[in-house]
């Protein structure tokens, strides 16, 4: 994939910032339909950006962020 170029520093930021929302809105959407209650943390928390709910269902969630990073991140 070619590298995207950008007019502008606060551009290439801004389209960072944009993936990663996208993909944090995603992981949510996939841990709803397997039934994981979680939302999306405010406020820059430096303990990530999704809060699981319930905390018995963090061994789900590894297994699933797993997947995803073996199926995107071969």
């Amino acid at each position: 994939m070619p590298k995207k170029e950008f007019p502008t520093d606060e551009d290439r930021m801004i389209y960072n910032l944009e993936v990663h929302r996208d993909l944090i809105k995603w992981v949510i959407e996939k841990m709803a339909k397997e039934g994981i209650p979680c939302k999306i943390t405010k406020g820059n928390s430096s303990k990530g950006d999704i809060l699981i709910i319930k905390p018995e269902d963090a061994s789900r969630v590894k297994d699933i962020i797993r997947q995803i990073q073996s199926k995107y991140n071969p």
